[in-house]
């Protein structure tokens, strides 16, 4: 009987741990199910605020160019594209200028704690019954005669790489420094002490090393000739004309002048002398002689003094803010003045004097109203 019932007892033990391990089989594996479903649950969040992420950098994207295709000049303007909430998180859109007729949206998507990055290449591909060649506009000084640098002076850059190009000869002498690249199509005759920042480029190059200092490579090989664009005035006439500043010749010997509407128009030669000011932009059909202390800042569409059948002389001590525009004629500078943006030139350029001449700041002109009609601007690549 004892041996019967010790039986009995053993069996009851080995059925209590089989019952807790059962238990304790059941217990892991519903905790593995558990986490298993919690993980599934944050991954899917995770994906889902993913996907809503690139649709909202995507949503940055196509909101930011709709505004650049109604007004390209406007996507230098950071306040046209604020970080905006959109569904359930957010989108920040930043615009960077490539050259004068290309640029990158950059749009970054967040949702929870997902960032996605969107980037799109646009370019402006212009007007394709317009004769504008807009490859001046990488070049801080340009012209399609010949280019005389003398006299102590620099040229330099607000925003990165400067170049001066030179359709025919390129003259360099005096105490000149250039932080810049320098290049012509046909030849480059550098003299006395002079400083290149930067590479030198032509077919013919004629230096002495002894007395010449080139930071970068000088390179004798050919140089493609810069179409120098021809801009259509039209749109800036009728403008002037709609806000009555429409002059036959106008001078200017001290005091301050503001266009009506920004932009003086003037058939025949212009005289702007002392400590003139000019808050607006000149365009003359003819001559621009600009001296004394004047200065002039240009106004919205860019230009600061456009000449179109005459030349451009500068002797002022003042400042010059915008693009010089010389259409047919010639452009002189001396004095001790300056300007900050753009010179191109279709003629000759003459710099002499104790001057800076030059701070480079890109400068695409724009008529009044905003881009110009017929502008073609798309999506060049879909980087991200």
């Amino acid at each position: 009987m004892q041996t019967i019932i010790g039986d009995w007892r053993n069996k009851d033990g080995s059925a209590v741990f089989t019952v807790l391990g059962l238990i304790l089989v059941v217990t892991i594996v519903l905790g593995t199910m558990t986490r298993v479903g919690i993980h599934r649950s944050f991954m899917a969040r995770k994906l889902a605020d993913r996907v809503r992420a690139q649709a909202y950098a995507e949503a940055g994207a196509n909101e930011a160019f709709t505004i650049i295709e109604q007004d390209w000049p406007g996507r230098t303007n950071a306040a046209n594209f604020p970080l905006t909430s959109y569904g359930q998180g957010s989108y920040d859109v930043t615009i960077v200028d490539i050259t004068n007729n290309v640029a990158l949206i950059r749009s970054l998507g967040v949702c929870n704690d997902a960032t996605v990055e969107t980037i799109l290449d646009i370019k402006n591909y212009g007007d394709s019954g317009s004769s504008w060649d807009m490859t001046a506009f990488d070049y801080a000084m340009i012209c399609g005669g010949t280019l005389d640098f003398s006299g102590c002076g620099s040229i330099s850059s607000t925003n990165g790489q400067v170049l001066m190009h030179s359709n025919n000869d390129m003259n360099i002498k005096g105490d000149a420094q250039t932080d810049i690249s320098i290049e012509s199509s046909t030849k480059i005759k550098i003299s006395n002490n002079v400083t290149i920042d930067g590479d030198v480029a032509a077919p013919d190059l004629d230096y002495n090393p002894s007395k010449v200092t080139i930071t970068g490579t000088a390179a004798v090989h050919s140089v493609p000739m810069v179409p120098i664009p021809d801009i259509d005035l039209t749109p800036y006439y009728n403008h002037a004309s709609d806000n009555g500043e429409v002059h036959n010749g106008f001078s200017l010997s001290g005091g301050t002048y503001t266009p009506n509407g920004g932009i003086l128009w003037v058939n025949g030669n212009v005289w702007i002398s002392s400590s003139a000011v000019i808050n607006g932009t000149i365009i003359a059909t003819g001559d621009i002689n600009f001296g004394g202390q004047a200065s002039l800042a240009a106004s919205d569409c860019g230009f600061a003094l456009v000449s179109r059948d005459g030349d451009v002389k500068n002797t002022s001590t003042g400042s010059i803010e915008g693009l010089i525009y010389v259409k047919t004629g010639d452009y002189e500078h001396t004095a001790n003045g300056n300007v900050e943006g753009q010179i191109i030139v279709n003629g000759d350029i003459k710099k002499a004097g104790n001057s800076d001449v030059l701070v480079f700041d890109q400068t695409i002109p724009t008529p009044p109203g905003g881009t110009p009609e017929g502008d073609i601007i798309g999506v060049s690549a879909w980087q991200k």
